[in-house]
């Protein structure tokens, strides 16, 4: 599973296939951790937006169908947002 340990920092090299299921895996974990706060913040200011221009306040059905919208796009946004990064943090870190 080790291919050798690095001279200056003395950590290990991985094999390829262990550094590509790491990114998988720590990459969802991130975009499942994101999810809800920005899930959260696209709630509150579509809500808030909608009320604005209504001048009411949002019914429950109005919500429920804003929530689907959100979800979607929450999952999109937190899952793009964890791949990048994660990509960034792997490159920066264990350089092959």
């Amino acid at each position: 599973m080790i291919k050798g340990i690095c001279p200056e920092s003395g950590v290990p090299f991985f094999e390829s296939h262990m550094l590509t299921f790491w990114y998988g895996v720590t990459s969802f974990l991130f975009a499942a951790v994101l999810f809800f706060p920005v899930r959260k913040l696209l709630m509150s200011i579509n809500i808030n937006r909608i009320q604005n221009k209504k001048k009411r306040a949002i019914t429950e059905e109005e919500v429920q169908v804003l929530r689907k919208k959100v979800n979607v796009i929450a999952a999109i946004i937190a899952v793009t947002f964890a791949f990048f990064y994660n990509k960034y943090m792997m490159l920066k870190f264990f350089k092959p």
